[in-house]
């Protein structure tokens, strides 16, 4: 059992890191905005939730985000003039 934890946090910290990667990647190479980058996947997460929860489990998801305390990171974005 504790190997499937393992391999299941070892699955979820890969698809954080490449999504984070990624969101540098635009915001730093593209120079697009965190408003954009952020809203895009935002959205993105919304409608997969709503595709895949129903109305109640939706509604508790967006509570427990809206609710959440999040960090904010140690990342500057670089512009390239």
């Amino acid at each position: 059992m504790e190997k499937d934890k393992m391999s299941t946090q070892l699955d979820e910290q890969k698809v954080y890191d490449e999504f984070f990667e990624h969101a540098m990647h635009l915001l730093n190479e593209h120079q697009l905005s965190v408003e954009l980058i952020a809203g895009t996947m935002v959205a993105i997460a919304q409608r997969l939730y709503k595709t895949h929860l129903n109305d109640k489990d939706y509604k508790d998801m967006m509570d427990v985000i809206k609710e959440a305390n999040v960090e904010p990171y140690d990342v500057k974005k670089v512009r390239i003039h």
